[in-house]
């Protein structure tokens, strides 16, 4: 099973890599729950529970928001993430993608790309000791990945915007 787990964990990380480069939100958006589900496919074979609930319900908050991005929506995908979360505990271990998720389910619903980007790199340190955990090595490489891109696009449009400004006032 773990060779099949790191395997499933391959095939998402390729998936997600193709998902960068989409220029397309939905098309970008459907892979990205291709992706999400070979990683809870990785995780159910790895034995890591609340890490596959929790990608299974990436899958669907993806599909919901593409749809609608209503306080409702969110209220419901949190409140099945919480009940996924009491039904897969085991130690506080556990929690940690289940934190990582709601945290960043509230982050895209709202429209503020600053606080998504610094709510993605705390999910990926989350994510990053889960995956340590289980031995999810495609795991730990994506979420190396993205924990990159998410403090270059801080550095860029966050930190570097700043900076700009400073510079043009003097």
């Amino acid at each position: 099973m773990f060779w099949l787990g790191q395997i499933m964990g391959v095939i998402a990380l390729i998936i997600l890599i193709l998902s960068f480069q989409i220029n397309n939100k939905k098309r970008l958006l459907t892979l990205q729950i291709f992706s999400s589900l070979f990683f809870a496919l990785q995780y159910l074979f790895l034995g890591a529970m609340s890490g596959c609930l929790m990608n299974l319900m990436t899958s669907i908050r993806n599909i919901i928001f593409r749809k609608f991005k209503n306080i409702i929506s969110l209220i419901v995908i949190i409140f099945i993430m919480v009940i996924m979360s009491i039904f897969s505990y085991n130690g506080l271990i556990s929690l940690l993608p289940c934190i990582a998720v709601i945290m960043y389910s509230i982050a895209l619903w709202q429209d503020n790309l600053t606080i998504t980007r610094v709510t993605e790199v705390i999910s990926c340190l989350l994510f990053i000791i889960y995956n340590i955990k289980f031995y999810a090595i495609s795991g730990i490489i994506s979420t190396i990945l993205e924990l990159i891109f998410a403090i270059v696009a801080i550095y860029r449009f966050d930190l570097g915007k700043g900076q700009e400004s400073k510079k043009e006032k003097i």
